[in-house]
């Protein structure tokens, strides 16, 4: 297992799994990889390294083992209230054909749903229901009972976004299908050669791999930032102007954030400019810093802008 650092980099993490597949990331840093090979999820020390079993599951029936895990599930309901599955790790057990809810400390295994013929990736949305993709042909809901939500090509995976629309890879058409959440489909991508991975950035733009080819592609459903226009106005002041790419229909305002602190100081806001959500002036000692750009509500796209001396 690799990580990509920021700088574009590829650092080692582990090795010696046995088909890692699923990746979950833990709210104390600690990173959840499901092991195909040996039906079981181990835990990865983000400082050490380490590698320890985090929870196995049986599996006597000679078919490959478990494929997607997570999400990890919200602490908090949309009003705000502590659930008491906080942390608890969704893992569909695909060789069995169930779901397990387990908790944050991998000790405690429940079983929340069965009868399915190969489950292999889960999602929440905000009201707490468990989408699960089964490769039988089904996307599945937990509601908390089990309901076929919609019937589709061998999906591989599904997610949710933030305006509660849910993605569906497709193996069997090599399609994304976007639904709304009803069920109802809203759009589909389609020529996708083997979609087998996909995923959404804090700005609800979709990612996904395409197998056969190597690649990694990405629609911009809402706008996201290109390289910045920096300007050197005085010694240590620079004028920074976001490079804004909005997709087609998206025309909701935006706004533009970086917070002051010791060394940096904001003199000044600029108007917006037809292609960004306006400049910020700033002065600073650093050699980059961080700019947010926003919706007001649920997207934004975070940037780190290197600063010429």
């Amino acid at each position: 297992m690799s990580a990509l650092k920021s700088d574009g980099t590829v650092e080692r993490i582990a090795g010696g799994m046995s088909a890692p597949e699923g990746i979950v990331v833990q709210a104390d840093g600690r990173i959840l990889v499901g092991e195909q090979g040996r039906n079981r999820v181990v835990a990865i020390d983000p400082q050490t390294h380490a590698v320890t079993q985090w929870h196995a599951f049986p599996n006597r029936t000679g078919r490959d083992g478990l494929d997607g895990i997570g999400p990890a599930l919200p602490d908090r309901d949309a009003s705000g209230n502590l659930l008491a599955t906080g942390g608890n790790v969704i893992v569909p057990d695909s060789p069995n054909g169930v779901v397990w809810r387990v908790t944050a400390d991998g000790m405690t295994a429940t079983q929340i749903a069965s009868g399915m013929v190969r489950p292999v990736g889960a999602a929440v949305d905000v009201t707490g229901r468990i989408f699960v993709a089964d490769e039988g042909g089904a996307l599945w809901v937990l509601d908390p009972a089990r309901r076929r939500f919609a019937t589709l090509p061998t999906p591989d995976d599904v997610l949710v976004g933030r305006d509660g629309h849910i993605f569906v890879n497709t193996l069997g058409d090599n399609a994304i299908h976007e639904l709304d959440a009803q069920g109802h489909q809203v759009s589909v991508i389609t020529g996708i050669q083997q979609p087998q991975g996909i995923g959404l950035d804090n700005a609800d733009n979709l990612y996904y791999t395409e197998f056969n080819t190597g690649r990694i592609d990405r629609v911009i459903r809402t706008f996201f930032l290109d390289t910045p226009k920096v300007t050197r106005t005085a010694p240590g002041t620079y004028r920074i102007c976001p490079v804004i790419r909005r997709a087609a229909g998206f025309t909701r305002p935006l706004g533009l954030y970086t917070g002051s602190n010791l060394t940096t100081s904001i003199p000044q806001v600029v108007q917006p400019g037809t292609d960004s959500s306006g400049a910020i002036e700033v002065q600073t000692r650093e050699a980059s810093i961080t700019i947010l750009v926003f919706d007001g509500g649920l997207l934004s796209q975070r940037q780190t802008v290197s600063l010429s001396p």
